[in-house]
């Protein structure tokens, strides 16, 4: 981006877009189980417990994730996901899944993962239940304030992504 343009959209960022008040936006973006993917890998850190987390997504809100630990005695586990609660914005940014079709084996692991792990912050695991909370997740990238626009929030999944459905309005 030209250094120029990208001076003058970061001091209207600063000042609430005033020349662009009154602006209205809605937005549908898909993002590809691949693209996920290779976030999630680049969050989690080198010689963690956990080493890969795959996650694939499927019709009706549903996803697979696949988690394979740093211990060689225990196979890769696949963990069935719900999205259950969806962002209620302004307010509240948290979007939570909770785990579908497990065994009780993945409950237990699930419930002992904060112990086994640092989680990042922004993500809770309580029981069967998984908090991801998308204000806190940006405001450790320093990219929280864009969320002052935001209106609604919704996550559905497809085949093979995850579907953002965001309404922004500039006041």
């Amino acid at each position: 981006m030209n250094a120029a343009i990208q001076q003058l959209l970061e001091a209207q960022q600063r000042s609430g877009f005033p020349d662009l008040r009154g602006s209205d936006a809605a937005l549908t973006f898909p993002i590809s189980d691949r693209l996920i993917n290779e976030a999630i890998a680049l969050f989690l850190p080198e010689n963690g417990k956990v080493r890969e987390v795959l996650i694939q997504s499927h019709d009706g809100n549903r996803i697979t994730a696949r988690v394979r630990t740093g211990s060689s005695l225990l196979p890769t586990i696949p963990v069935g996901l719900e999205i259950e609660k969806q962002p209620t914005m302004p307010n509240d940014a948290s979007v939570w899944l909770k785990l579908s079709h497990s065994s009780k084996f993945v409950t237990l692991a699930a419930s002992a993962l904060p112990a086994m792990v640092k989680l990042p912050p922004g993500i809770t695991i309580s029981g069967e239940h998984i908090g991801v909370d998308l204000r806190r997740l940006l405001a450790e990238r320093r990219l929280d304030s864009w969320l002052a626009y935001v209106t609604d929030l919704r996550l559905s999944t497809r085949e093979g992504a995850v579907v953002v459905h965001v309404h922004a309005t500039i006041r």
